[in-house]
């Protein structure tokens, strides 16, 4: 079956790309404007390079055309806090997601607490179980209506028991979820191992 995106709609596009790219880790991010905190979900996220630890995630426009308040609020502020999504705040998350008019306080409408950040000015959330403070290195205008932004990890921030001695994070313990298509989340339940052959000498990230 092959399928030109040239002869589809967006919504049929979208659908296509949201079926099969999954499961899709969730960023929980908060950005701070003129009318105070905003928090929003975001499932085109991902860690984008280290040296510096770099994330990346993608914010599409309203429907209407309208830029989202989080890209308003990093053009006035170009910092943020990325939270990881576990089963614990799924629920909340999803408040998060609503379509609120600008300056409606999420964290208030979805019951999370707000705790100062140490570097940025954005609030981190309490009940998420890894906060990551940024800054924001580029926002790309891409597509028709999507905006990519580029951030720094200028300080982590993880629940007591998560990470070891050696930095290793344990995944059990953090329970993270991922976004499929639609409604449709994944937990993570089973793990299989796959050891990396390799010519030469091993990278230095992967060695312990």
């Amino acid at each position: 079956m092959q399928l030109d995106p040239s002869t589809l709609n967006e919504k049929e596009q979208y659908k296509l790309m949201t079926g099969a790219i999954v499961p899709r880790p969730i960023a929980l991010v908060t950005t701070l404007g003129p009318l105070g905190p905003n928090a929003a979900p975001f499932s085109l996220f991902n860690m984008a390079g280290s040296a510096p630890p770099m994330v990346m995630f993608s914010v599409g426009n309203q429907g209407d055309g309208r830029e989202k308040d989080t890209i308003q609020n990093l053009r006035h502020l170009p910092e943020f806090v990325v939270h990881i999504c576990n089963e614990a705040i799924a629920e909340r998350m999803n408040v998060c997601a609503t379509d609120y008019p600008t300056g409606v306080n999420e964290l208030v409408k979805a019951g999370l607490t707000a705790l100062p950040s140490s570097k940025v000015k954005p609030p981190r959330i309490a009940e998420s179980p890894v906060h990551m403070e940024c800054k924001v290195m580029q926002i790309i205008d891409a597509g028709e209506r999507h905006h990519v932004v580029l951030g720094e990890v200028v300080l982590f921030h993880f629940h007591d028991g998560i990470v070891n001695e050696q930095l290793r994070v344990d995944i059990v313990k953090l329970n993270p979820i991922g976004r499929l298509s639609g409604p449709n989340y994944a937990r993570l339940r089973e793990f299989f191992k796959l050891q990396r052959q390799f010519v030469g000498e091993v990278p230095k990230q992967l060695v312990d």
